[in-house]
């Protein structure tokens, strides 16, 4: 494991799978979404690719956009305060419709979001042992 990979998120995958390249930034595209409330999901999968291990689910303004990365500033009963940042794939954050959307992890109820952006992590094998 290189020292880079070590300085990683542990949401961020470790490597670009061989053959693909990192999605190319719109720094247009990312300045709209500065502003817009956002519900994200994480869900942790084992090495096994089946097994959900947990499930992460916050809200919030996005308060910066840029290559390195989204920067929400979180909102909730939990999440109050805290500022996460997550990966720039301009396509992942999606339109949410009308609605009321419940929160699994803590029942909070999020009026009308603006986007939405759902991620499922799969944990590596190494880290297993």
């Amino acid at each position: 494991m290189s020292d880079d990979a070590t300085a990683r998120p542990p949401w961020m995958p470790s490597e670009i799978s061989e053959g693909s390249a990192p999605p190319a930034w719109d720094q247009d595209e990312g300045d709209g979404l500065v502003g817009q409330l956002l519900l994200a999901g994480f869900t942790y999968l084992a090495a096994d690719g089946k097994t959900v291990t947990s499930q992460v689910q916050f809200w919030g303004k996005i308060v910066s956009a840029t290559p390195k990365g989204i920067e929400v500033k979180c909102e909730g009963k939990v999440w109050t305060g805290q500022t996460v940042n997550l990966p720039p794939h301009l396509s992942m954050y999606l339109a949410a419709g009308p609605g009321e959307y419940r929160l699994r992890s803590t029942g909070e109820v999020v009026k009308d979001p603006d986007l939405t952006t759902a991620w499922t992590i799969t944990q590596s094998e190494e880290s297993q042992n």
